[in-house]
């Protein structure tokens, strides 16, 4: 058995030989650092050092056939949920006619939904909805796990036991901009799914991207969390594709293949037609008249990036007033607890929902 200190160790070997050839050569120290991590590492390794793993260099992973990629599967958090609708019905035995999907961010995974004894999907399972989940790799250009997922849905909707009446769609962070990218490709193919979604709410989403130096520490705070990682810390500037795209709020193609152009503003995708779109934001401080506390946000995204507001080179993304909300003292990963957070994403969903309107939580 390989001891954490051996671990560390060899870590350290790597990051003394890294850490001089990130700058001048970035593709050579990826490829030394995906040979430690492919055969350095024990065998077995978490969901969490999995995920975290692909956030950084998922792409690469994905390039070697790596055992420890990610692949993109829409789950109940127990299992990958199938597409034929007999073996559904039975993995799913009591699915609803509503559903709510809820997509992670980056180097999370689907299982992470849960935290602090609650997970926003099932939240609303005693609504009547049946709570499902997207796992992907967040390593990957976020335009390429939309147009995927946007596929995937659509086999999914179809194969459901039931009539599909409604779907929710709830995205954190990078979960947003996948959902945006999805249903952008989902009216780029005519897709079917696009026209049961009734609510879309992105919490802590960096519609306008995220500043790169907030990234680096997020990415150093994921690291320092979890086991065999905390020397990898100083690999920051190591960044897969879809971190790229997370600095930079990119859901289609065309966007980080014209990436290093001359600035312009774009005309990037507007929120879907006919769904009802929600925003929620969130500062660590206290008070929202402070134009630094706006821009620091949660810690990783600031307040007009999660609100899609316009910028010298981007439109608005245009939610209505009473879609949007800020919440104060309330960091990235606590969007997925707080119980602000939680009432405002139920208020939305069952005021938008006609089979639900007597269900009505208490507004905040």
């Amino acid at each position: 058995m390989i001891s954490r200190n051996n671990l560390s160790q060899k870590f350290q070997v790597l990051m003394d030989e890294l850490s001089s050839k990130v700058s001048e050569n970035r593709v050579v120290a990826k490829e030394k650092l995906g040979d430690f991590i492919e055969h350095g590492l024990p065998p077995v390794q978490s969901d969490v050092v999995i995920a975290t793993l692909n956030g950084i260099l998922g792409d690469y992973l994905v390039q070697r056939d790596s055992r420890l990629k990610q692949e993109m599967a829409i789950r109940d958090q127990r299992q990958t949920l199938s597409f034929e609708t007999d073996i559904l019905s039975q993995q799913l035995s009591d699915c609803s006619e509503r559903i709510v999907l809820c997509v992670h961010g980056w180097c999370m995974n689907d299982v992470q939904w849960k935290r602090k004894d609650h997970d926003h999907g099932r939240s609303l399972a005693k609504y009547g909805y049946t709570p499902i989940y997207l796992r992907y790799n967040t390593g990957l250009h976020i335009s390429t796990n939309g147009e995927a997922f946007a596929l995937m849905l659509e086999r999914l909707i179809a194969a459901w036991p039931c009539q599909v009446k409604e779907l929710v769609i709830i995205g954190h962070s990078m979960g947003g901009l996948v959902t945006r990218s999805a249903c952008y490709y989902a009216q780029q193919h005519e897709l079917d799914w696009l026209s049961t979604l009734r609510t879309f709410i992105t919490l802590g989403t960096p519609h306008n991207g995220a500043p790169l130096a907030q990234l680096a520490c997020w990415i150093d705070g994921r690291l320092a969390d979890a086991p065999y990682l905390k020397t990898l810390n100083k690999l920051s500037e190591i960044r897969s594709s879809g971190t790229k795209d997370l600095s930079q709020g990119f859901v289609r193609h065309v966007d980080w293949e014209k990436a290093g152009q001359a600035p312009h503003l774009q005309g990037r995708p507007l929120l879907p037609e006919g769904v009802v779109c929600c925003a929620i934001a969130s500062c660590l401080g206290q008070n929202l008249k402070d134009e630094n506390n706006l821009k620091l946000g949660d810690g990783l995204v600031p307040v007009s990036s999660a609100l899609g507001e316009s910028t010298a080179n981007q439109q608005a993304l245009n939610y209505l007033d009473e879609n949007k909300w800020v919440g104060v003292g309330i960091n990235h990963l606590d969007l997925l607890t707080h119980p602000q957070v939680t009432g405002k994403v139920e208020q939305w969903v069952l005021s938008n929902s006609t089979d639900t309107r007597d269900e009505l939580p208490p507004s905040n």
